[in-house]
């Protein structure tokens, strides 16, 4: 075929806040339209040879657009739920939607003469919609799985899952003949005349390979294989030529295309080779169609670009196009101007003179204030003698005064940004507001967050340090929102404006678990080569967490990889990207626990190297199978020692009375409430309720390998060991199981009434001890419980608190334990709000601020404060549900070895050129170091990092016509450089130059300002060190704790993004060190360079070894300045010159340089005054 084909041009999509593939493509054969369809549900039209944008509409709510038909009445697109049909102009002509269309994937018209669709997908029944009516008018059975339809004038063409393909009558439907295309699935097919193209997968070895050739049937009389049509880079799409009927027109998913002749295959003529085209496009393609004029082709890609070629340059889409309906023509009012007419109506002409309306300064006065209202109380005794009032003095005024009437200052619900703060401070130091308000500074709570006596939390309101806490964002991004406002601790809080940030409660709940925290940062110690590992990502934040001081922090790598795992999206704990008001992130937060504990423990579970850290905890079982005695043996994972509830499980067959025994070591206990229509429900204990959850006897059918058949079975779980940390779900998913906890006891925890449940108790009634408990003022929650097991027996009774310990519970530490309680997750929701979640979280005595404190405190995010025991232990309003709760070991740090734990730090990163490239480069810029190098505290390093944008920012434009920063665009390192700093022959060496392998998907590679380009980041395509984020950032934690000082130019940002916390003593950054206090510029790197260094760096793009060696070279400048006495002459001629040449070099080229962009404000300037490229 000929093989001239060349890209005429590529559009992308243009809804910039969400990149969403584009799912199908369709010509339209009767006007000059392209119809694009995304996997949002949007359907768009783009007119003529330049592909400009026509119509746009929301065809699906957030489903995919499978398919796209065009008729001459209009335009019909199909989803998984519905099937739609519009004019070209958008307007609906009708929609279906119910509970017949299920998961449709394709569809075709019929060849009969009364406008009929069919409609087929992974459903039972194939549907016949009439077009006219928009209706369904009768179902076809077996039709099942079916993903291509196509028609021809005898028959109907189905492509099943199954990769088989059926030829059904088009009047009957019946199937006529049956064709096993591939073993596997069927990716398309196409017909034409009597051929049928197929192309699909083969199953070989359990996995799915693609079929490198496309099949060829003929289907006359009985269906004939033909000669296939070979095409090694695998055939995904097929598209029958429209006016050569031998001609197909085959692509692949990674872009390649190729147009061929059947003929010559069938007739074993002679055939030029095969002309191959490729397109350049950085996804994969998804959809494909060729124009009824057979002149150009178009191909849609995953980044939502859409490509389009041609064989000529004068090309038409169809032979003979219709007009197009186009917008009328606006016509211009006409101005009719009456008595009573606004001169404002009529338009200003130009004038070269002044106005009448310009008054001179001098005829401009302020129009005084309105007076200040007179006192009620005068007005009511005032008497009126010749029009004059009089009325006695009531003693709150001064005679002959009146009080000044104060300014009203609006004060909004939260603090100021920073750049309003420093702005204050800088313009005046004593702003008048009025007579006693001054300005709101950061620091100080106003009431919106209030103290410990704002509120009694016991009440039914919700006290105000509850609700949920949103981050504002001024034009400068994040880093203007002032977080000390909201926490005055020296815990740090964690921010929310990242994806499933739901999970910060829990986090904040794991890091105060000193054991689990110990287990974490000895697990980022050693050499761990598992990508996303969430232990890792969970010492990594603990170390911040350790260090911040009541600095913010934010789990953005943690959340990030928990957002890679494939289990957890199936197991649905992704927070939706749409806030769903109805979502119980009770239950989610509870799934969230039970996945995330099974997780670390298989993260850290080396069955042959795990640490034995208690004894204590695990108790030897003897059990029938010789299989699970042997797995007792093992030493369990650090996490089923820690938590793990070690529980026997015995199943025992009705009929044969065969016995299975096996250990488990669940880390969660779901609280299993009685019955709806228990009358006694209402009046368990906490306990009872806790020990009927533990202790469980059930009967069910299960399959018994002795009978060879489902039998009646007993399975029974009997607890055979404590953890040392309990993690209770409370399960209080709807209103019944959540009143049991409002209406069971008071507010208050002082006198906890013993409460005791044994194995004798039954699990549908209650003892007398639990209808005591309802009328004894005390909480339903205790503070203190304990558990003994005797024998196959389990006892809990809840203990109250400064009382003697019962003898029962001071046997020996694997059958006796006394909990009590140290933090809990709550989903709290105020009136007409979403849901959200809190902890309230017990700090340990060696962990409290003051010994005086109180040990609750609540953490809501961002938000820390201190609370009352109160507050914990009620659960009154209906405002707060219980979710998780976590009870601790009185005795546990006495039962744990915490030095078992690896303690020895693995270095070799340091020493290692790890790459993830295919084809890295031979001779990288850099030099790893060695042994001989280890750094040492005090070591001096220049650093600099690049980033990438993976989600454009998000702004609305107010009534106003202002700009307003929704959300800020989201950030990933791209590449880090590390130099050596110290001086010595590898001066200005850099040792760490790594790019980051990332699969999500990249919308703005900020190559201006990170010179990054598509490809530097592909491991197939990258010639550079190309490692994982965990190792990058595992690099960085080495060199944080290894005493290192880090020199850079704004690298409080960097570290920001990076996601990780230095201490301020091991920064140096040369942004602050060339900056006077009282000035309001930070000076770019850039301008240090060529004003102090004479170089011109940043000139095309950005490079972080180049602007990490100027960094570290205008450090020891200030350097030699300091020594010799004259940094502040220097700094002064600084300033002076930048003002002089208005912070450029003095060139007019760089005056086009002096941009700023969203992206280059979020990437570089958190500051409001830190100018980046060029200052301003």
């Amino acid at each position: 075929m000929d093989s001239s084909w060349s890209e005429v041009q590529h559009i992308c999509d243009p809804n910039l806040n969400k990149v969403s593939p584009v799912s199908a493509v369709c010509w339209d054969p009767y006007h000059e339209l392209l119809w694009v369809g995304n996997d949002s549900g949007r359907v768009c039209s783009y007119y003529g040879k330049g592909l400009q944008r026509y119509t746009s509409w929301k065809a699906h709510k957030d489903e995919q657009v499978r398919q796209i038909r065009v008729t001459d009445r209009g335009v019909i697109s199909l989803s998984p739920k519905s099937i739609q049909m519009r004019d070209r102009r958008g307007l609906v002509k009708w929609n279906i939607s119910n509970e017949q269309t299920q998961d449709l994937h394709c569809m075709t018209s019929t060849t009969l003469t009364n406008g009929e669709l069919l409609v087929a997908g992974q459903q039972d029944d194939m549907l016949v919609v009439s077009l006219a009516r928009g209706a369904i008018t009768r179902k076809i059975s077996n039709a099942s799985n079916i993903v291509v339809l196509k028609s021809l004038p005898r028959s109907i063409c189905a492509g099943s899952l199954l990769g088989e393909v059926t030829l059904r009558d088009p009047r009957t439907m019946k199937v006529e003949q049956r064709v096993q295309a591939h073993t596997a699935t069927l990716s398309d097919l196409d017909v034409s005349g009597n051929l049928l193209l197929t192309c699909g997968f083969s199953q070989r070895q359990g996995s799915l390979i693609m079929d490198p050739l496309v099949k060829v049937y003929d289907i006359r009389m009985a269906v004939r294989t033909l000669a296939p049509i070979p095409f090694p880079s695998g055939p995904m799409f097929l598209k029958m030529h429209p006016t050569l009927s031998t001609t197909c027109l085959v692509a692949s998913q990674t872009g390649q295309f190729q147009m061929c002749d059947v003929s010559s295959l069938i007739m074993g003529s002679y055939a030029a080779p095969a002309q191959f085209h490729q397109i350049q496009t950085s996804s994969y393609i998804t959809a494909m169609d060729i124009s009824s004029s057979a002149q150009t082709l178009v191909f849609a890609d995953g980044a939502s670009f859409v490509y389009q070629y041609a064989d000529r340059e004068d090309f038409d889409v169809n032979p003979y196009s219709l007009p197009l309906t186009t917008p009328d023509i606006v016509q211009p009012l006409t101005t009719t101007m009456k008595d009573d007419s606004p001169l404002s109506s009529v338009g200003m002409p130009y004038y070269t003179d002044p106005l009448l309306s310009v008054w001179p300064n001098n005829k401009i006065y302020e129009v005084g204030a309105q007076p200040t209202p007179i006192d009620e109380e005068i007005l009511k005794n005032m008497k009126t003698i010749d029009f004059v009032g009089y009325a006695p003095n009531p003693g709150n005024i001064h005679r002959n005064q009146i009080p000044r009437k104060k300014k009203v200052v609006t004060k909004k619900n939260g603090p100021k940004f920073r750049s309003e703060q420093e702005r204050e401070l800088l313009q005046a130091s004593n702003v008048l507001v009025g007579d006693d308000d001054g300005p709101h500074h950061s620091g100080r709570r106003s009431s919106s967050v209030g103290d410990l006596s704002i509120a009694d939390p016991t009440v039914l309101n919700m006290p105000r340090y509850y609700q949920r806490v949103e981050i504002q964002y001024s034009k400068f991004g994040v880093d203007d929102f002032d977080f000390g406002y909201y926490n005055s601790t020296k815990y740090g809080g964690l921010e929310t404006h990242i994806r499933n940030s739901y999970c910060n409660s829990f986090l904040q709940v794991l890091y105060f678990i000193t054991p689990l925290r110990r287990i974490a940062k000895s697990h980022i110690k050693i050499a761990c080569p598992k990508d996303n590992c969430l232990l890792c990502e969970l010492g990594f934040l603990f170390r911040m967490l350790e260090d911040s001081k009541g600095q913010n922090c934010q789990a953005t790598n943690f959340l990030r990889a928990f957002s890679t795992i494939p289990q957890a999206s199936a197991l649905g704990l992704f927070e939706p990207e749409t806030p769903n008001r109805n979502l119980s992130f009770s239950t989610l937060m509870q799934n969230f626990t039970r996945f995330i504990m099974e997780q670390i423990h298989q993260e850290s579970n080396i069955p042959s190297a795990n640490p034995l850290i208690s004894k204590a905890l695990i108790r030897d079982i003897t059990i029938k199978s010789e299989e699970e005695q042997e797995k007792i043996l093992e030493i369990p994972s650090t996490m089923q020692q820690l938590f793990g509830l070690q529980t026997l499980s015995q199943s025992k067959c009705g009929s044969c009375q065969e016995e299975v025994s096996r250990i488990t070591y669940p880390f969660v206990v779901d609280m299993l409430y009685p019955k709806k229509n228990d009358r006694k429900s209402r009046k368990r204990s906490f306990t009872s309720i806790l020990k009927a959850s533990m202790y469980r006897e059930n009967q069910t059918k299960a399959w018994c390998a002795n009978c060879h058949q489902y039998q009646p079975t007993t399975t029974k779980k009997i607890i055979c060991g404590l953890p040392g940390v309990m993690l209770i779900n409370s399960g209080a998913s709807n209103s019944e199981e959540a009143l049991i906890w409002r209406q069971n006891g008071p507010n208050s925890p002082k006198s906890a009434v013993v409460q005791e449940t044994t194995a004798a108790d039954s699990d549908q009634g209650s003892t007398n001890e639990d209808a005591a408990t309802v009328n004894t003022p005390s909480s339903w929650l205790p503070e203190r419980f304990g558990i003994y097991i005797n024998g196959t027996e389990l006892v809990i009774k809840a203990l109250p608190m400064g009382k003697e310990i019962p003898p029962e519970f001071k046997g020996s530490p694997e059958t006796c334990a006394i909990y009590e309680l140290s933090s809990t997750i709550l989903q709290v929701q105020a009136e007409e709000e979403s849901t959200h979640l809190v902890s309230q979280i017990k700090i340990s005595e060696s962990g409290l601020e003051s010994s005086t404190d109180t040990p609750w405190y609540l953490f809501n995010d961002f938000l820390v404060r201190k609370i009352r025991n109160e507050e914990v232990f009620s659960f009154k309003g209906s405002w707060k549900t219980p979710a998780v709760l976590q009870y601790t070991r009185i005795d546990l740090d006495s039962l744990l070895d915490l030095d078992a734990l690896p303690s020895k730090v693995d270095y070799s990163l340091l020493f290692e050129d790890l790459t993830v490239a295919q084809e890295p480069n031979a001779h990288p810029r850099h030099e790893v170091l060695t042994e001989d190098e280890m750094p040492k505290p005090g070591t001096l390093v220049a650093i600099d990092a690049e980033f990438v944008a993976l989600q454009q920012e998000e702004t609305e434009i107010r009534s106003d016509g202002t700009k307003s920063l929704i959300r800020p665009s989201t950030l990933t390192l791209a590449r880090v450089s590390v130099l050596r700093g110290n001086d010595g022959p590898k001066e200005e060496v850099p040792f760490i130059d790594d790019y980051i392998a990332t699969s999500e998907p990249i919308v703005d590679y900020l190559t201006e300002f990170s010179g990054i380009v598509a490809g530097d980041l592909d491991r197939m395509q990258s010639k550079y060190t190309l490692v994982p984020l965990k190792v990058a950032y595992k690099k960085l934690r080495l060199l944080v704790d290894l005493g290192c000082i880090f020199i850079g130019h704004g690298l409080n940002k960097d570290f920001r993004i990076i996601n990780i916390l230095v201490p301020p003593e091991q920064i140096i950054d040369t942004v602050d060190i060339y900056h006077i206090r009282n000035r309001q510029r930070k000076i770019s790197l850039r301008f240090l360079a060529w004003h102090l260094l004479h170089q011109d760096i940043q000139s095309e793009t950005h490079d972080s070894i180049e602007d990490a060696r100027t960094a570290l070279i205008l450090y020891k400048k200030y350097l030699e300045y300091k020594a010799n006495g004259t940094f502040g002459q220097v700094l002064e001629e600084i300033y002076e010159a930048g003002h002089k040449a208005n912070w450029l070099k003095g060139s007019k080229e760089a005056l086009s340089r002096v941009s700023s962009t969203p992206q280059m404000d979020t990437l570089m300037g958190s500051n409001p005054l830190f100018t980046t490229g060029w200052p301003v």
